[in-house]
């Protein structure tokens, strides 16, 4: 549920640098640590550390950087529409005293359209934008993959790329709505769960919370690093009584550092 897959592996982008003088395709690995809730509205958390690979790919139409894996289907000075996928990996839901006899968690994948204007600034790597992007939501595991149902993260960006000694800063202000399928995922309790102190309950469609993350990128030669921290809001969503949440607002957080070891001749387009 927290992007955080987004911020360890496609996140990874030429900050100090325009990209027609940067490598088409670039290529590293890095390390990274999270803290995070098991799921959004509990009160459960993990702090996970893991190696990763990562890429960097600067096509006309396709690309791989800070905002995740998209074909860009038109792009202008003012509007971009394009297609994008990110991963959601969950703290983990095996141990979390509220599920407790229920199905773990698995990391979900989302995929769909964004509909992006530039408020303000050159281009949309600088200044305020407004973006639109709705998603399918799919589960990912070792036995199958499972349609899980859809999002829709109207939301505020602003970036600076040239924040403080090469640092880029980037806030985000967003809201959430999401389809039954998505909260029954999380919040359900159904009839074989019910136990004395978790009642039966079923998630609707609808308001899914809102929140405001903040990010630090800056890249050094061969080096990069980041971090970001986020803060999220569920008052007042269509599932804040379930009995599996018990916070409605809690902090998260990611710290990464990367090395790039290949870079191709070819520059971007």
């Amino acid at each position: 549920m927290k992007k955080i897959l987004l911020f360890l592996v496609t996140a990874l982008s030429a900050l100090s640098s325009t990209a027609e003088e940067m490598p088409k395709l670039e290529l590293g690995v890095g390390f990274a640590a999270q803290h995070l809730r098991d799921y959004r509205g509990s009160n459960e958390s993990q702090t996970q550390s893991l190696p990763f690979p990562f890429l960097i790919y600067r096509g006309e139409r396709l690309r791989a950087d800070r905002d995740g894996i998209r074909g860009n289907l038109f792009r202008s000075h003012l509007v971009e529409l394009n297609v994008s996928g990110e991963a959601a990996l969950n703290g983990g839901s095996k141990d979390n005293k509220k599920r407790q006899g229920m199905p773990e968690l698995d990391t979900a994948v989302e995929f769909g359209p964004s509909l992006n204007f530039n408020l303000s600034g050159r281009n949309f790597n600088e200044g305020w934008s407004l973006r639109f992007p709705v998603r399918a939501v799919f589960t990912v595991s070792f036995e199958d993959i499972k349609h899980i149902g859809f999002n829709f993260n109207p939301k505020f960006t602003y970036r600076q790329p040239h924040l403080f000694d090469g640092w880029e800063g980037k806030v985000d202000l967003g809201l959430l709505w999401a389809s039954r399928d998505y909260h029954k995922y999380y919040y359900d309790v159904a009839e074989r769960y019910v136990t004395e102190s978790r009642p039966f309950y079923e998630a609707q469609q609808g308001y899914s919370g809102t929140y405001l993350k903040f990010g630090l990128k800056k890249r050094s030669g061969r080096f990069w690093y980041g971090w970001n921290l986020r803060y999220d809001n569920i008052s007042g969503t269509v599932f804040e009584d379930s009995p599996l949440v018990e916070t409605e607002h809690y902090f998260s957080t990611a710290v990464a550092i990367g090395w790039f070891f290949w870079a191709s001749d070819e520059k971007a387009d």
